[in-house]
């Protein structure tokens, strides 16, 4: 069996759950390849037996997570599985993620899903989530990719109810959905604008904001440069700020500045998301290494750490 891993990461969260998945399909025998979102291509489809499909969630899948699969030729039944990591909302990726897959004519076999550390401007540091995922979420992962392969064969054999049953849509689901379509109520970045000054821009020796712009918004080849959704400024509504983060000159500044967005996150309690966790801790799926009370609620991350840049790239790892 050959299985294709494609994954989307910021953070490097993903990116580590998706090797360890990988880890356990080889473990299973099977020919395993992972890739970037960004060098993976429809063409390259053909080639495998099985499609791992994995991002962050961003309320569900990521912008271009979502674009991938909703424009995937059929796939004519091609077996795959879908994962992600994420912060304190996880419950509404699958129920919109594999309805998306089965539209591409894929067949979802399994699913998973692991908790990760969050890195965003305004958010505390350290987060509710803090030191995930962890060792026992890799073992978890690499568990995950050998019954994938496992079962998949197993499946194409015929014993169809080792597919996974679709997750509930019980209150959980109900009240994230309620929770972002608050968020989504105007369709413009909560953290503001983020606006870029050429003066102070190191481009073409940096290029790092247009190389890791998930929508792919920003162009500083073209003529005359484009920056952002609107090609001037980016007030996407998916509340991305990675090339704010990444930015190390300040030439990518947010409007209002980044540190009044901060100020007005220190001493915020996010308590729909306190309530989820308690939630999913009482049900044995949240494991916290920190207590609720030291989760930085005054010191959201852009005061925990103030220089630029704000974030570093993780180093891609063996996979």
């Amino acid at each position: 069996m050959k299985v294709l891993i494609i994954y989307y990461s910021q953070s490097g969260n993903t990116m580590r759950i998706a090797g360890h998945i990988a880890r356990g399909c080889r473990a299973a025998g099977a020919e395993t390849d992972v890739v970037k979102l960004k060098d993976a291509s429809y063409g390259m489809l053909d080639g495998y037996d099985l499609i791992g499909l994995g991002s962050p969630v961003w309320k569900v899948a990521t912008p271009n997570m979502h674009h991938f699969i909703t424009q995937m030729p059929d796939q004519k039944g091609k077996h795959c599985f879908a994962f992600n990591t994420h912060g304190t909302l996880p419950h509404l990726y699958f129920p919109v993620t594999l309805p998306n897959l089965r539209n591409a004519g894929l067949l979802p076999i399994g699913y998973n899903d692991w908790y990760g550390d969050v890195t965003m401007p305004g958010m505390p540091k350290p987060y509710y989530t803090f030191g995930h995922p962890d060792e026992q979420d890799f073992a978890e992962a690499e568990a995950f990719g050998r019954e994938m392969v496992e079962n998949s064969a197993r499946i194409a054999a015929g014993e169809t109810e080792l597919i996974y049953p679709d997750p509930p849509l019980d209150e959980k689901v109900m009240t994230q959905a309620l929770i972002c379509s608050n968020m989504l109520a105007e369709p413009v970045n909560p953290q503001g604008d983020f606006l870029r000054d050429p003066e102070k821009c190191a481009y073409p020796a940096c290029h790092l904001c247009m190389d890791n712009c998930p929508m792919g918004y920003i162009d500083l080849e073209a003529e005359p440069q484009r920056f952002g959704n609107r090609g001037f400024k980016c007030d996407d509504c998916h509340e991305c700020s990675f090339c704010f983060m990444l930015c190390p000159t300040g030439a990518i500044e947010m409007d209002p500045p980044g540190i009044e967005h901060a100020m007005k996150n220190k001493g915020v309690r996010h308590k729909p998301f306190e309530e989820m966790l308690k939630k999913d801790e009482a049900a044995g799926k949240f494991r916290p290494h920190i207590d609720m009370e030291d989760v930085g609620f005054d010191t959201p991350y852009l005061l925990w750490h103030p220089k630029r840049p704000y974030f570093t790239l993780p180093k891609d790892e063996d996979v």
